[in-house]
Protein backbone atom coordinates (compact mmCIF):
# COMPACT_ATOMS: atom_id res chain seq x y z
CA UNK A 1 0.00 0.00 0.00
CA UNK A 2 1.36 3.42 -1.00
CA UNK A 3 0.62 6.45 1.20
CA UNK A 4 0.83 10.10 0.20
CA UNK A 5 3.32 11.00 2.94
CA UNK A 6 6.69 12.73 2.70
CA UNK A 7 9.33 11.24 5.04
CA UNK A 8 12.21 13.39 6.26
CA UNK A 9 14.99 11.38 7.86
CA UNK A 10 15.35 7.77 8.97
CA UNK A 11 12.78 8.01 11.79
CA UNK A 12 10.02 9.19 9.47
CA UNK A 13 10.94 6.54 6.87
CA UNK A 14 10.40 3.84 9.55
CA UNK A 15 7.04 5.33 10.52
CA UNK A 16 5.91 5.58 6.89
CA UNK A 17 6.88 1.95 6.24
CA UNK A 18 4.94 0.83 9.34
CA UNK A 19 1.82 2.72 8.20
CA UNK A 20 2.03 1.29 4.68
CA UNK A 21 2.25 -2.26 6.09
CA UNK A 22 -0.47 -1.94 8.77
CA UNK A 23 -2.96 0.80 7.80
CA UNK A 24 -6.47 -0.29 6.82
CA UNK A 25 -8.17 0.98 3.65
CA UNK A 26 -10.18 3.48 5.71
CA UNK A 27 -7.05 4.91 7.37
CA UNK A 28 -5.20 5.04 4.04
CA UNK A 29 -8.10 7.06 2.58
CA UNK A 30 -7.80 9.56 5.45
CA UNK A 31 -4.03 9.91 5.01
CA UNK A 32 -4.11 10.27 1.22
CA UNK A 33 -7.16 12.51 0.81
CA UNK A 34 -7.58 14.20 4.19
CA UNK A 35 -10.73 14.51 6.31
CA UNK A 36 -13.54 17.04 5.81
CA UNK A 37 -14.38 19.09 8.91
CA UNK A 38 -16.48 22.18 9.59
CA UNK A 39 -14.77 25.09 11.35
CA UNK A 40 -15.83 28.74 11.67
CA UNK A 41 -18.89 27.81 9.61
CA UNK A 42 -16.74 26.70 6.66
CA UNK A 43 -16.14 23.19 5.26
CA UNK A 44 -12.39 22.51 5.30
CA UNK A 45 -10.03 19.60 4.57
CA UNK A 46 -7.64 18.51 7.34
CA UNK A 47 -4.44 16.89 6.05
CA UNK A 48 -1.88 15.35 8.41
CA UNK A 49 1.86 14.91 7.83
CA UNK A 50 4.70 13.03 9.45
CA UNK A 51 6.13 16.36 10.62
CA UNK A 52 2.85 16.97 12.43
CA UNK A 53 3.04 13.54 14.05
CA UNK A 54 6.58 14.19 15.28
CA UNK A 55 5.31 17.26 17.15
CA UNK A 56 2.39 15.23 18.53
CA UNK A 57 4.70 12.39 19.65
CA UNK A 58 7.02 14.88 21.38
CA UNK A 59 4.10 16.22 23.42
CA UNK A 60 2.99 12.68 24.34
CA UNK A 61 6.54 11.75 25.40
CA UNK A 62 6.75 14.83 27.60
CA UNK A 63 3.60 13.66 29.39
CA UNK A 64 5.29 10.30 30.11
CA UNK A 65 8.51 11.83 31.42
CA UNK A 66 8.99 12.11 35.17
CA UNK A 67 8.65 15.53 36.73
CA UNK A 68 11.83 17.53 36.11
CA UNK A 69 13.27 14.94 33.70
CA UNK A 70 14.95 16.17 30.53
CA UNK A 71 14.30 12.99 28.53
CA UNK A 72 11.92 10.05 28.26
CA UNK A 73 12.39 6.45 27.07
CA UNK A 74 9.44 5.21 24.97
CA UNK A 75 9.09 1.70 23.47
CA UNK A 76 8.78 1.52 19.69
CA UNK A 77 5.40 -0.27 19.89
CA UNK A 78 4.05 2.69 21.87
CA UNK A 79 5.28 5.15 19.23
CA UNK A 80 3.67 3.08 16.46
CA UNK A 81 0.44 3.12 18.48
CA UNK A 82 0.62 6.92 18.76
CA UNK A 83 1.20 7.11 15.00
CA UNK A 84 -1.95 5.12 14.14
CA UNK A 85 -3.99 7.11 16.69
CA UNK A 86 -2.72 10.47 15.36
CA UNK A 87 -3.71 9.80 11.75
CA UNK A 88 -6.97 8.03 12.67
CA UNK A 89 -8.40 10.47 15.28
CA UNK A 90 -10.47 13.14 13.48
CA UNK A 91 -10.45 15.48 16.50
CA UNK A 92 -6.68 15.97 16.03
CA UNK A 93 -6.38 18.68 13.37
CA UNK A 94 -3.68 18.72 10.74
CA UNK A 95 -3.00 21.52 8.24
CA UNK A 96 -6.33 23.01 7.13
CA UNK A 97 -7.12 23.71 3.46
CA UNK A 98 -10.07 25.22 1.64
CA UNK A 99 -11.98 22.98 -0.78
CA UNK A 100 -10.19 24.68 -3.70
CA UNK A 101 -6.82 23.50 -2.34
CA UNK A 102 -5.60 26.80 -0.88
CA UNK A 103 -4.43 26.90 2.73
CA UNK A 104 -7.07 28.12 5.14
CA UNK A 105 -6.51 31.39 6.97
CA UNK A 106 -8.78 31.96 9.98
CA UNK A 107 -10.66 35.30 9.90
CA UNK A 108 -9.25 38.10 12.02
CA UNK A 109 -11.45 39.14 14.95
CA UNK A 110 -13.27 42.46 14.42
CA UNK A 111 -12.63 44.94 17.27
CA UNK A 112 -15.74 46.20 19.04
CA UNK A 113 -16.62 49.88 18.72
CA UNK A 114 -17.57 51.81 21.80
CA UNK A 115 -20.02 54.72 21.78
CA UNK A 116 -19.66 57.49 24.33
CA UNK A 117 -22.69 59.44 25.49
CA UNK A 118 -21.77 63.16 25.56
CA UNK A 119 -21.79 64.62 29.04
CA UNK A 120 -24.62 67.12 29.59
CA UNK A 121 -23.84 70.18 31.68
CA UNK A 122 -26.04 70.56 34.73
CA UNK A 123 -28.73 73.20 34.61
CA UNK A 124 -27.91 76.45 36.48
CA UNK A 125 -29.31 76.73 39.97
CA UNK A 126 -31.68 79.66 40.40
CA UNK A 127 -32.41 80.90 43.87
CA UNK A 128 -35.50 82.92 44.62
CA UNK A 129 -35.40 85.79 47.00
CA UNK A 130 -38.58 86.39 48.96
CA UNK A 131 -40.30 89.62 47.99
CA UNK A 132 -41.23 90.25 51.55
CA UNK A 133 -39.75 89.25 54.85
CA UNK A 134 -43.03 87.54 55.74
CA UNK A 135 -43.02 83.74 54.96
CA UNK A 136 -46.12 81.64 54.50
CA UNK A 137 -46.66 77.87 54.55
CA UNK A 138 -46.67 77.81 50.73
CA UNK A 139 -43.07 79.09 50.69
CA UNK A 140 -41.99 75.76 52.27
CA UNK A 141 -44.13 73.52 50.04
CA UNK A 142 -41.19 72.53 47.79
CA UNK A 143 -39.15 71.56 50.82
CA UNK A 144 -41.92 69.41 52.26
CA UNK A 145 -42.44 67.34 49.04
CA UNK A 146 -39.39 65.09 48.33
CA UNK A 147 -38.01 65.43 44.80
CA UNK A 148 -37.07 62.43 42.59
CA UNK A 149 -33.30 61.78 42.32
CA UNK A 150 -31.72 62.75 38.99
CA UNK A 151 -29.52 60.20 37.22
CA UNK A 152 -26.07 61.36 36.23
CA UNK A 153 -25.20 60.43 32.61
CA UNK A 154 -22.23 57.99 32.40
CA UNK A 155 -20.24 56.41 29.62
CA UNK A 156 -21.62 53.00 28.62
CA UNK A 157 -20.49 50.34 26.15
CA UNK A 158 -23.00 49.93 23.32
CA UNK A 159 -22.76 46.11 23.53
CA UNK A 160 -23.17 46.24 27.30
CA UNK A 161 -26.29 48.40 27.01
CA UNK A 162 -27.94 45.97 24.57
CA UNK A 163 -26.78 42.78 26.30
CA UNK A 164 -29.59 40.48 27.38
CA UNK A 165 -29.43 38.03 30.30
CA UNK A 166 -27.93 34.68 29.32
CA UNK A 167 -30.13 31.65 29.96
CA UNK A 168 -28.17 28.43 30.36
CA UNK A 169 -29.80 25.45 28.65
CA UNK A 170 -28.58 22.08 29.85
CA UNK A 171 -28.52 19.31 27.23
CA UNK A 172 -30.51 16.16 27.79
CA UNK A 173 -28.73 13.44 29.71
CA UNK A 174 -26.36 11.34 27.51
CA UNK A 175 -27.41 13.41 24.45
CA UNK A 176 -23.83 14.48 23.67
CA UNK A 177 -22.07 11.20 24.55
CA UNK A 178 -20.43 9.49 21.59
CA UNK A 179 -22.40 6.46 20.28
CA UNK A 180 -19.11 4.54 20.31
CA UNK A 181 -18.72 5.04 24.07
CA UNK A 182 -22.41 4.28 24.70
CA UNK A 183 -21.94 0.96 22.89
CA UNK A 184 -18.83 0.22 24.96
CA UNK A 185 -20.66 0.98 28.23
CA UNK A 186 -23.49 -1.36 27.14
CA UNK A 187 -21.03 -4.25 26.60
CA UNK A 188 -19.27 -3.46 29.89
CA UNK A 189 -22.60 -3.62 31.73
CA UNK A 190 -23.47 -6.95 30.06
CA UNK A 191 -20.03 -8.39 30.94
CA UNK A 192 -19.25 -7.48 34.58
CA UNK A 193 -15.85 -8.37 36.07
CA UNK A 194 -14.47 -8.50 32.53
CA UNK A 195 -11.96 -6.39 30.59
CA UNK A 196 -13.78 -5.34 27.39
CA UNK A 197 -11.51 -4.67 24.39
CA UNK A 198 -13.45 -3.23 21.44
CA UNK A 199 -12.04 -2.74 17.95
CA UNK A 200 -11.89 0.87 16.78
CA UNK A 201 -10.30 1.16 13.34
CA UNK A 202 -6.90 -0.55 13.41
CA UNK A 203 -6.82 -0.83 17.21
CA UNK A 204 -8.51 -2.68 20.04
CA UNK A 205 -9.23 -0.15 22.79
CA UNK A 206 -10.09 -0.42 26.48
CA UNK A 207 -11.71 2.53 28.30
CA UNK A 208 -12.33 3.86 31.80
CA UNK A 209 -11.24 2.05 34.98
CA UNK A 210 -10.49 -1.09 32.97
CA UNK A 211 -7.96 0.91 30.93
CA UNK A 212 -6.21 2.03 34.14
CA UNK A 213 -6.03 -1.60 35.33
CA UNK A 214 -4.56 -2.85 32.03
CA UNK A 215 -2.07 0.02 31.87
CA UNK A 216 -0.83 -0.71 35.40
CA UNK A 217 -0.64 -4.49 34.96
CA UNK A 218 1.06 -4.48 31.55
CA UNK A 219 3.01 -1.20 31.95
CA UNK A 220 1.27 0.28 28.90
CA UNK A 221 0.86 3.96 28.05
CA UNK A 222 -2.41 5.40 29.39
CA UNK A 223 -4.01 7.98 27.06
CA UNK A 224 -7.51 9.47 26.81
CA UNK A 225 -10.26 10.11 24.26
CA UNK A 226 -12.96 12.80 23.98
CA UNK A 227 -16.47 11.32 24.09
CA UNK A 228 -18.46 14.51 24.70
CA UNK A 229 -18.23 14.27 28.49
CA UNK A 230 -16.93 17.02 30.83
CA UNK A 231 -13.69 15.04 31.15
CA UNK A 232 -11.78 12.88 28.65
CA UNK A 233 -12.09 9.11 29.17
CA UNK A 234 -8.96 7.09 30.03
CA UNK A 235 -7.90 4.68 27.29
CA UNK A 236 -5.27 2.09 26.32
CA UNK A 237 -5.03 0.42 22.92
CA UNK A 238 -3.07 -2.18 20.98
CA UNK A 239 -2.88 -2.95 17.20
CA UNK A 240 -5.45 -5.42 15.89
CA UNK A 241 -2.82 -7.74 14.38
CA UNK A 242 -1.33 -8.49 17.84
CA UNK A 243 -4.71 -8.95 19.55
CA UNK A 244 -3.96 -12.55 20.59
CA UNK A 245 -0.71 -11.54 22.31
CA UNK A 246 -2.33 -8.83 24.45
CA UNK A 247 -5.44 -10.94 25.05
CA UNK A 248 -3.35 -13.71 26.62
CA UNK A 249 -1.47 -11.16 28.74
CA UNK A 250 -4.75 -9.77 30.10
CA UNK A 251 -6.07 -13.30 30.81
CA UNK A 252 -3.23 -13.67 33.31
CA UNK A 253 -5.13 -11.36 35.71
CA UNK A 254 -8.73 -10.97 34.42
CA UNK A 255 -11.48 -12.23 32.14
CA UNK A 256 -11.41 -10.56 28.72
CA UNK A 257 -14.03 -10.02 26.02
CA UNK A 258 -12.83 -9.14 22.50
CA UNK A 259 -15.44 -7.27 20.43
CA UNK A 260 -14.94 -6.90 16.67
CA UNK A 261 -18.05 -5.37 15.10
CA UNK A 262 -20.97 -7.63 16.06
CA UNK A 263 -18.69 -10.55 16.94
CA UNK A 264 -17.99 -11.08 20.65
CA UNK A 265 -15.47 -13.63 21.95
CA UNK A 266 -15.17 -14.26 25.70
CA UNK A 267 -11.96 -15.65 27.24
CA UNK A 268 -11.90 -16.56 30.97
CA UNK A 269 -9.02 -15.74 33.23
CA UNK A 270 -6.21 -18.31 33.23
CA UNK A 271 -6.34 -20.58 36.27
CA UNK A 272 -3.05 -20.93 38.18
CA UNK A 273 -1.08 -24.03 37.20
CA UNK A 274 -0.33 -26.41 40.10
CA UNK A 275 2.90 -28.32 39.62
CA UNK A 276 2.42 -31.86 40.96
CA UNK A 277 5.30 -34.34 41.35
CA UNK A 278 5.17 -37.31 39.02
CA UNK A 279 4.40 -39.69 41.89
CA UNK A 280 1.27 -37.68 42.88
CA UNK A 281 -2.13 -37.08 41.28
CA UNK A 282 -4.89 -34.48 41.79
CA UNK A 283 -8.59 -35.18 42.30
CA UNK A 284 -10.25 -32.86 39.72
CA UNK A 285 -13.44 -32.50 41.78
CA UNK A 286 -11.95 -31.78 45.22
CA UNK A 287 -8.46 -30.58 44.29
CA UNK A 288 -6.95 -33.03 46.82
CA UNK A 289 -3.47 -34.44 46.05
CA UNK A 290 -2.83 -38.19 46.42
CA UNK A 291 0.44 -40.10 46.33
CA UNK A 292 0.70 -42.81 43.70
CA UNK A 293 2.11 -46.18 44.81
CA UNK A 294 5.40 -46.90 43.05
CA UNK A 295 5.12 -49.32 40.16
CA UNK A 296 7.47 -52.33 40.46
CA UNK A 297 10.01 -52.57 37.75
CA UNK A 298 9.36 -55.35 35.25
CA UNK A 299 11.84 -57.28 33.20
CA UNK A 300 12.25 -55.90 29.73
CA UNK A 301 10.69 -58.12 27.05
CA UNK A 302 13.17 -60.13 25.07
CA UNK A 303 13.59 -59.89 21.34
CA UNK A 304 12.26 -62.44 18.82
CA UNK A 305 15.84 -63.57 18.05
CA UNK A 306 16.30 -64.44 21.72
CA UNK A 307 13.26 -66.71 21.79
CA UNK A 308 14.23 -68.34 18.46
CA UNK A 309 17.67 -69.21 19.82
CA UNK A 310 16.22 -70.60 23.03
CA UNK A 311 13.79 -72.77 21.07
CA UNK A 312 16.63 -74.15 18.95
CA UNK A 313 18.69 -75.00 22.02
CA UNK A 314 15.73 -76.78 23.57
CA UNK A 315 15.28 -78.96 20.49
CA UNK A 316 18.99 -79.81 20.41
CA UNK A 317 18.97 -80.89 24.04
CA UNK A 318 15.87 -82.95 23.47
CA UNK A 319 17.58 -84.74 20.61
CA UNK A 320 20.47 -85.50 22.91
CA UNK A 321 17.97 -86.85 25.42
CA UNK A 322 19.07 -84.35 28.03
CA UNK A 323 16.57 -83.30 30.60
CA UNK A 324 17.34 -79.63 31.11
CA UNK A 325 14.94 -77.00 32.29
CA UNK A 326 15.01 -74.03 29.95
CA UNK A 327 13.80 -70.70 31.27
CA UNK A 328 12.38 -68.47 28.71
Amino acid sequence: MTLNLTAKGTEQEILKKYLEENASEVLAEKINNGVRIVKDGVTLISRKTLDGFMSYATEEAQKQAEKGARSACVHSDVVFGWCIHYFEEDSIEGTLYNEDGTEYKPPKPTPKKKTVTPFAAPAPIVTKKPESPQFSLFDFADDLIPSEPQETPVERDEDEAEEEPIIEVKPAENAAISPLYQKYLHHQEELPNTIVAMRVGDFFEVFGDAAVTVANELEMTLTSRDFGLPERVKMVGFPFHVEEVYREKIRAFANVAVIDGEKINFYPKHEPVIEVPTNYTVNEETGEVFEIAPVPETQEPQSEEYYADMDLMYKIYMLLDQKIDIVK
